[in-house]
């Protein structure tokens, strides 16, 4: 008499925590039953399955045959990188480097970046030249997780990928990183044929500090006039105010090559940016550019520094009451009577309410808050 096969309920498992249960399950003869066992485990996130899950996740080549053990090796990937222990590495470095599915490889990658060990760099950085695109993609994403600089170069080199995701990921991870040797690779970037990957440019070699100062000021210095307002725009969130005396001169000067209407718009923005009270002249007269694109962003940057200006300093009198000037900015809205007005910020987080405690003449309550 053949042995009568055996079905957990891996839902109760699951509900009653029963990790000696659901690992037992994840070696059932019933595949169905491994694939449901291994996502129970991804739910639960218990340490005590980890050399399970590791064996779950060790591919043999009979399993091409079966896409239920594929999917069991896919949660198992991702439990390993939920739990977190490091000893669930080495199993995903192997998964990296020898499973034939994309999806169990890219997401050995990524729980590797979840657990954030820096032994797998160098696979990781093997699997930057995987013929998978999302593999690279969540090679990048964890080697940037990491943090590791060691894998910096092969990350500089997958700036050239043929795949915009890849691109911005290692834009990204590269920025995580820190490190002032991909300043000119990134430099390159800016004018990227995607979009998304250009904003992560711009934020990434922002976030590089001074030593991004001096090459991103030599590319504003050309000829290339997306280049230079690519440039201005990633100066003005470097935040370093060397560039406001170089800004105020395009602003005021119009030399040639500043005659291009979107790097006089950057500037000005970029201006507004950097906060100093220096550029607020040439912004003003800015405001009479022949291009709207270029006075808004003018009015926005006297705007914010402006705003930046303001203390936001709150006197409190002992009835209760505050006393503080608001900056020109905000957008009040308003509600005026006879006797009251009342508003409040655009974030409504303050209450501005203002009575009428006498007469003025003939000067009405509205008429009042039109003067103030």
């Amino acid at each position: 008499m053949s042995e009568e096969k055996f079905y957990p309920d891996v839902e109760a498992l699951e509900k009653n925590k029963d990790v000696e249960g659901l690992i037992k399950a994840l070696e059932n003869d019933d595949f169905l039953i491994r694939k449901e066992a291994a996502r129970s485990l991804k739910k639960v996130g218990d340490e005590r399955a980890i050399d399970a899950l590791a064996k779950s996740l060790k591919y043999e080549s009979w399993q091409s045959e079966y896409p239920l053990l594929t999917s069991a090796r896919e949660y198992s990937a991702e439990a390993l990188g939920l739990i977190g222990d490091k000893r669930g590495v080495e199993p995903l470095i192997q998964s990296i480097k020898e499973d034939v599915d994309d999806g169990v490889r890219w997401r050995s990658a990524y729980a590797i970046g979840k657990i954030g060990d820096d032994s797998a760099v160098e696979a990781l950085t093997e699997a930057l030249k995987d013929k998978s695109w999302i593999v690279r993609e969540n090679a990048a994403k964890a080697l940037g997780n990491i943090g590791a600089l060691k894998g910096s170069e092969a990350l500089m080199s997958a700036l050239k990928d043929g795949e915009w995701r890849v691109r911005k990921n290692a834009v990204i991870a590269l920025s995580e990183i820190g490190d002032v040797d991909a300043i000119n690779p990134l430099l390159n970037l800016l004018n990227d044929e995607d979009a998304d990957v250009r904003r992560k440019t711009i934020d990434a070699l922002a976030s590089m500090g001074d030593a991004a100062y001096y090459p991103l000021m030599e590319l504003f210095e050309g000829k290339d006039w997306y280049t230079r307002s690519k440039a201005a725009e990633v100066l003005g969130k470097l935040g370093d105010k060397r560039a406001v005396d170089v800004f105020i001169n395009v602003l005021l000067n119009k030399k040639k090559k500043d005659r291009n209407r979107y790097v006089r718009g950057r500037v000005a923005e970029a201006l507004g940016n950097l906060g100093d009270e220096r550029a607020v002249d040439a912004l003003i007269d800015a405001l009479d550019d022949e291009t709207l694109f270029v006075r808004q962003k003018a009015e926005e940057s006297i705007i914010k520094i402006r705003s930046l200006s303001y203390p936001g300093k709150f006197i409190q009198f002992s009835n209760g009451s505050i006393s503080f000037n608001y900056p020109e900015d905000w957008n009040m809205k308003t509600i005026v009577t006879d006797e009251k007005f009342e508003g409040k910020n655009q974030d409504q987080s303050i209450k501005l309410s203002i009575y009428k405690k006498s007469d003025l003449e003939d000067v009405s309550f509205k008429e009042l808050i039109k003067i103030w």
